[in-house]
């Protein structure tokens, strides 16, 4: 059976509106996160996919999505996790590779002239770059607050001129590949410029780069630049063999180990120790063989006195032990109150000669001697602060 419904005159009405309706709506594809995009240049997945790290991917890829906006260094390193110095090196790398304009980066590029410095067998660089510090920052749009620009002079050979000495010299390959298993990773661009550059130009032997790299990790100052500035400086030296740097890691261990010993024992932060500070350390642990404790009991006699801390105070009343043959504490304790019974026998010895008198000659006799001693020691304080202040080490 077959029944025919036939709609009302207000059921067709409803019928229309619906059609009506459907033919308005607008439908389109759900991009999604699709719908921000930015372009990335096609080399660096066919060029640098292999090459670049981590931190040279992040920035690229920050500064490529952030184009046209200015960034300060510390607000580009804050937002890819990295420390400002790896930041910079970053940035080196994309603009040794061409893919990042220079700009004012390079101001002015000059071939130095020959001189009797530039090591034997080796070409100068092909340039001089004279980068100012804000260098790359400018070039790229990203400006530092509260910092004045700093000029320093940065000397590395390029990248391709660094692959003809490599390929020229079996020393320079297997040095790279002694420092990339040191490290632990594959060298960067602006890693393989840096270690040739040090060896052709800075006349640092390849036996001894290896043992460079492995120090300065073992104090957790692996980056590029931390080894290139340590680097230069051991050239500088003439560290121009293993017995020599061997020498030199060895001193700057035991400094380093000294520094750490009085530290601790005074409870000093852990911090960047200062040229004076490392030099006192360095002659009252490994020089005298003074022992902690007795370091401990001058520094409680500086605090006393002046109520801070003063290396060059320390080291006056070290020296004065050290003089009479005393590096430990029980000794110097001893000799203090001897001194103190000896001052004693003087004051009572007066009082009996001297009568009332006597009263203002034991206020002087008790204080002089210690006055004496510690204008001594206020003395050589304010020349040592005058000369040595604030003076931080870098090269530890």
């Amino acid at each position: 059976m077959c029944y025919n419904v036939i709609p009302s005159d207000e059921g067709k009405e409803k019928m229309d509106l619906s059609e009506k309706k459907n033919m308005d709506v607008a439908y389109s594809i759900n991009m999604g996160s699709w719908n921000s995009v930015f372009a990335v240049p096609s080399c660096v997945v066919d060029e640098h996919m292999k090459l670049a790290g981590a931190a040279q991917l992040k920035v690229l890829l920050y500064l490529l999505r952030h184009g046209g906006e200015k960034v300060t260094l510390d607000a580009l390193s804050f937002a890819i996790g990295q420390k400002p110095s790896d930041t910079q090196d970053a940035l080196d790398y994309w603009v040794n590779c061409g893919l990042l304009s220079e700009g004012s980066v390079h101001a002015k590029q000059k071939k130095p002239e020959p001189s009797a410095e530039t090591p034997a067998g080796s070409a100068a660089p092909t340039d001089t770059i004279d980068i100012p510090e804000a260098g790359i920052k400018n070039a790229l749009g990203l400006t530092e607050a509260k910092k004045a620009p700093v000029t320093r002079e940065k000397i590395r050979y390029p990248f391709d001129e660094c692959m003809k000495y490599v390929a020229e010299d079996e020393q320079l390959k297997n040095m790279l590949t002694a420092v990339e298993a040191t490290l632990g990773k594959q060298l960067t661009h602006t890693e393989v410029t840096c270690f040739v550059t040090l060896v052709k130009w800075h006349g640092l032997p390849c036996t001894v780069m290896p043992m460079l790299v492995q120090y300065c990790r073992s104090i957790g100052k692996p980056s590029i630049s931390y080894i290139e500035a340590t680097g230069i400086g051991w050239a500088a030296e003439e560290i121009d063999n293993f017995e020599k740097a061997e020498k030199k890691i060895s001193a700057l261990t035991a400094k380093r180990r000294a520094w750490n010993t009085v530290r601790s024992a005074l409870e000093i932060p852990e911090r960047k120790a200062t040229d004076s500070e490392l030099k006192y350390c360095d002659l009252w642990i490994n020089g005298q063989h003074i022992e902690v404790e007795l370091v401990r009991h001058a520094y409680d006699k500086c605090i006393n006195k002046n109520g801070k801390l003063s290396f060059a105070y320390m080291n006056g009343i070290i020296k004065r032990y050290y003089e009479q043959g005393i590096t430990d504490v029980t000794s110097a304790l001893k000799l203090d109150e001897q001194n103190r019974e000896a001052m004693e026998a003087r004051r009572l010895a007066r009082n009996e000669t001297q009568g009332k008198s006597g009263r203002q000659s034991e206020v002087y006799s008790e204080t002089s001697a210690t006055d004496d001693i510690e204008a001594i020691l206020d003395a050589e304080w304010a020349k040592e602060m005058a000369s040595s202040s604030g003076d931080y080490n870098y090269d530890d």
